[in-house]
């Protein structure tokens, strides 16, 4: 592990140095690669006048700088979804994009403190292909950087009533946002805890997704509702398909983590090696023959899982056709989400970017 040398690190507007990225994918929508310079200017901009080195640890964690402090000049290659939600959704009932930058942000910088504590609770070394914030600095300072992050997010929905001409909703975007982030912490304890069990039910597992994901994305849509002047039933609305989105997401998440590349950017695999028990698992534990499930259990109640043991996983699930399996039901989610959303009774305004955007999420091919 390399030590954190605040020294080292350099402001934003000196000269950068130019690293190799992957660039997004080519199937991410339009909207989101539309909305992606405004989200990223109106965070760095956020950014601008911090300059104790705290805040580089969180600029590392947004792609901006790399592990010596040196300023990145490569965009990032994925998008900012949750901020690009909130955006959508703001879009979605007319109201001005500029507006709901600050609620887009707090959204944006909410997600970067989940994924910042949750590679330290999983002990990731690596997201998007390179060193983890703990990996770098170590734990105490990535739990500090994450709890910064989580500030950060709060004081975006603050403002001044100079920056935020909605400062008089500060207080019902807040109670928004901090609902969401207890919600969020209540599923990954629980997703923690199904870690030392089999038997968890596919009810059991939905809660918990919803929980952990769902109230996120939930979150950045009832921001975005918000700062466009929607009523409640409108912002609840938005916020219940946001939920439902989440969980067929994270059924997709849990299949890309076997078969595929999650958009999170974990490493392959690495949620077998931890024993989480995604929703194909869950399918196993349910469905397989008492000999298979047997064969799972021992896996899962090994002292340390290894590479081989997720091939191994991998196979019986390949049997049970768990992936397709898995697939549908998020199909399904999505498509129930979709028809209490926006059904003859609830117009909701100009949808089609917010519904690519959510149809990508829950029912995806490949991820980024």
């Amino acid at each position: 592990m390399k030590p954190f040398v605040g020294s080292i690190l350099v402001p934003l507007n000196e000269p950068h140095r130019i690293v190799e990225r992957q660039p997004a994918g080519a199937q991410t929508p339009s909207p989101l690669l539309t909305l992606a310079p405004p989200v990223e200017e109106a965070l760095r901009e956020f950014f601008a006048k911090r300059s104790f080195p705290l805040y580089h640890l969180m600029e590392y964690q947004l792609g901006w700088r790399d592990e010596g402090g040196a300023p990145l000049t490569t965009p990032h290659p994925e998008p900012r979804l949750y901020a690009s939600l909130c955006l959508l959704a703001c879009q979605a009932l007319g109201g001005e994009l500029q507006a709901a930058l600050p609620a887009a942000v707090a959204a944006e910088l909410a997600y970067q403190f989940t994924q910042v504590h949750a590679d330290v609770q999983e002990a990731s070394q690596t997201r998007r292909h390179r060193p983890t914030v703990w990996w770098v600095w170590g734990p105490a300072q990535a739990i500090n950087a994450g709890d910064g992050l989580h500030a950060l997010a709060r004081l975006s929905l603050l403002g001044t009533k100079e920056e935020n001409p909605f400062a008089e909703r500060s207080l019902r975007l807040l109670q928004t946002l901090d609902n969401a982030c207890l919600r969020l912490c209540e599923g990954m304890y629980q997703e923690m805890v199904f870690q030392e069990r089999v038997d968890v039910t596919q009810a059991a597992y939905l809660h918990m997704a919803r929980e952990k994901v769902g109230a996120l994305i939930g979150c950045a849509l009832e921001l975005g509702a918000t700062a466009a002047g929607a009523d409640e039933p409108a912002r609840l609305r938005f916020r219940a398909f946001g939920e439902e989105v989440g969980v067929a997401f994270q059924v997709q998440e849990d299949v890309q983590s076997l078969w595929g590349q999650p958009f999170s950017g974990k490493e392959f695999g690495l949620d077998v090696l931890n024993k989480k028990k995604g929703y194909p698992i869950i399918l196993a534990f349910e469905q397989a023959s008492l000999s298979r499930k047997r064969e799972l259990g021992a896996l899962f109640f090994k002292r340390v899982l290894e590479p081989p043991d997720v091939a191994r996983v991998r196979a019986i699930l390949d049997e049970l056709d768990a992936r397709e399996k898995a697939r549908a039901a998020a199909e399904d989610i999505y498509q129930k989400a979709v028809a209490a959303f926006i059904s003859p009774g609830n117009p909701l305004g100009l949808l089609d970017d917010l519904l690519a955007v959510a149809r990508w999420l829950a029912v995806r091919g490949a991820a980024l």
